[in-house]
């Protein structure tokens, strides 16, 4: 009788986790093919649907879009300009606070209140149709301003702040940049307003008294500055005289050591001093011009403003969108109810 051949238990055992690892590659490929395919399913779903309430939909569609053309040609023609500030010690806010306020005289219609915080008729004040802000996103604005931050505080503090936790606290406020854009059907009036607004955060007394504190301290840094500018001179002049002096005594014979002192006040280093105080004379100069101004007006109104040409705000677009919406609500709230008739 022929031997059989009889596996050892290492083979068996070696067989079946081939099989048990084999099955689990099948069922992850078979998870993800009919995840695929659900995905599939209900796209189609999707497209049955639209296919079966076009017309539906297309009609909702199409009647709001004639009301909203009937209005957009019916209404003022409204045109656009914008103002780009940059606000100083901390103004922001203030300056939102007085936009939004206008804002919201425009809303309630008021106006001859609109008319006397903007200095102007109250024809020119029923002219105005809308106010709005918003900041000039910059994502290098942040970096800087991070970097900033970290070296004002205290060292031992930097360790525990990174920067997520930095731009999570980071606001609107804290952009350098904001645009001011006014809505108007007069399209002339837009030079009259920049004047009142940029005012309406300069008369703000805080504003004021920090301004003044402000230049008085870039005035006096820079006196102090050019005074150790011209110390500094002076000690390269002096310090050059007594080398020269030296220079000659050793020509004749003479041999006379500078102190110790002396040598290690070298003219390079004066020098270098030199230059790192003119720079910091530079950016105070730079810090002047920048706040000299509670507001700076970065870009002005425009002398005539643009026509409204955004598709998001014709009524064509937004009568269309919103019916087709509806239309859409209703059909899906009808199919619920039907089915919630039917549900055992």
């Amino acid at each position: 009788m022929a031997q059989q051949n009889i596996p050892q238990d290492g083979d068996l055992d070696l067989g079946s986790l081939f099989k048990i690892i084999g099955k689990g590659f099948q069922n992850l490929f078979n998870a993800i093919g009919n995840f695929f395919k659900g995905i599939f399913h209900y796209i189609i779903l999707g497209f049955v649907f639209v296919r079966n309430n076009a017309l539906k939909l297309g009609l909702a569609m199409f009647i709001g879009a004639a009301v909203g053309l009937y209005f957009d040609l019916t209404k003022p023609r409204q045109f656009v300009s914008t103002l780009i500030v940059k606000p100083n010690f901390k103004s922001t806010k203030q300056l939102y606070a007085n936009i939004n306020y206008f804002n919201e005289l425009v809303k309630q219609k008021d106006s001859i209140l609109l008319a006397e915080a903007l200095n102007i008729t109250v024809s020119e004040a029923v002219s105005l149709k809308k106010f709005t802000i918003q900041p000039i996103i910059n994502k290098n604005e942040k970096y800087e301003l991070f970097n900033e931050f970290v070296q004002e505080i205290d060292s031992a503090l930097v360790k525990h702040i990174n920067f997520n936790e930095f731009t999570t606290a980071f606001t609107n406020y804290d952009y350098h940049y904001h645009k001011i854009e006014v809505n108007s059907i007069n399209n002339t009036i837009f030079k009259k307003l920049e004047r009142p607004i940029v005012s309406s955060v300069e008369n703000n007394l805080y504003f004021r008294n920090q301004k003044k504190i402000n230049n008085e301290n870039l005035l006096q840094n820079e006196k102090i500055l050019n005074a150790s500018l011209q110390h500094i001179d002076t000690l390269r002049k002096i310090y050059n005289e007594v080398l020269l002096s030296e220079a000659k005594k050793q020509e004749t014979g003479t041999n006379i050591t500078l102190a110790k002192g002396t040598k290690n006040t070298s003219e390079i280093e004066l020098f270098n001093e030199s230059l790192d105080l003119n720079e910091e004379l530079i950016d105070n100069n730079s810090k002047k011009a920048e706040e000299t101004d509670i507001l700076n007006v970065v870009s002005s109104f425009s002398d005539v403003g643009e026509k409204e040409r955004s598709i998001l705000k014709k009524w064509t677009f937004l009568l269309g969108v919103g019916l087709g919406l509806a239309m859409l609500v209703f059909i899906l709230l009808k199919r619920l109810n039907k089915y919630l008739k039917n549900y055992k």
